[in-house]
């Protein structure tokens, strides 16, 4: 399988899972959702496994790190499920304000903080085990997965309504 089907797989599984569930069927969509994450985080394991190139040595030392690492995004990525949730109950129920609005932004901020922070730190320690260009391939994987994940969650999640 080659990369861009790897990651068209990725696309696939989470447009499966998210798109085509009309609004007014939030509590679905957020089950759907918390469910692509997980399987995203499965097939993003198995992408780095394929696409990563590790020596031997760099694979024994890779493996628990990047454990730890994808631990920590989970429970970020488990907030930002959580808040897409709110929004979705507020959004479907009609009742969401400008001050819930802003909470919710201010919410998708720190949660975009604090993933570029665990990445910051993360990066160093990768960097030690790692020569910088398969440091540079990891992260740019990671953010092909992403942006996949997020145009699926795009089009699924319905705009702010401010009428």
């Amino acid at each position: 399988m080659s990369q861009s089907t790897r990651f068209s797989f990725v696309a696939a599984v989470v447009a499966t899972i998210c798109i085509a569930v009309p609004a007014a069927h939030a509590q679905e969509l957020k089950e759907r959702i918390a469910i692509a994450m997980d399987l995203i985080t499965a097939g993003s394991r198995e992408v780095l496994e394929e696409e990563l190139i590790l020596t031997e040595k760099e694979e024994t030392q890779f493996w628990p790190l990047y454990d730890k690492y994808a631990a920590e995004r989970r429970e970020i990525g488990q907030r930002y499920v959580r808040l897409i949730g709110a929004y979705l109950d507020r959004y479907q129920a009609g009742s969401l304000t400008d001050n819930d609005a802003d909470l919710i932004l201010d919410a998708y901020f720190d949660i975009e903080m604090d993933t570029l922070q665990v990445r910051q730190r993360y990066v160093r320690r990768f960097r030690r085990i790692m020569p910088g260009i398969k440091v540079a391939r990891f992260f740019q994987l990671e953010s092909k997965i992403r942006a996949e994940v997020d145009q699926a969650l795009a089009v699924a999640i319905p705009l702010a309504d401010p009428r």
